[in-house]
């Protein structure tokens, strides 16, 4: 028996099944843009470079040009033996090992911090 159901009980207030609610906005569409009843676009890839490859192609041509501006052999010696190589590669170990140096100091200082916050 699939009639409708008896007077005295409540019956619920639904939506049809295929009618969108108008309570929740759709997801990764802007409201204003969508006429009534229409399905919500597909996100749009972002189109041209963004600033950081911008950042990064500049960083780039500069790191091309510290190169071949510093091609002089130098000699360096530390705690032992002396070795010759060009200017640039003592001044990117140096960098190297003072950006670990940072990172470490970073890290120890953030898991001093998570040590030491109250549970």
């Amino acid at each position: 028996m699939s009639g409708p159901p008896p007077p005295n009980l409540p019956q619920p207030n639904l939506p049809p099944p295929n009618v969108p609610s108008h309570n929740v906005p759709p997801q990764n569409v802007p409201s204003h843009n969508l006429p009534a009843g229409s399905p919500p676009a597909p996100p749009q890839p972002k189109s041209g470079m963004g600033f950081a490859q911008i950042l990064g192609i500049i960083v780039l041509i500069l790191v091309m040009v510290f190169l071949l501006e510093n091609t002089r052999t130098v000699t360096l010696r530390l705690i032992g033996p002396e070795v010759k190589a060009p200017l640039y590669v003592a001044i990117l170990i140096a960098a190297v090992l003072g950006a670990l140096a940072a990172a470490l100091l970073r890290f120890r200082r953030k898991h001093r911090k998570r040590q030491t916050s109250p549970r």
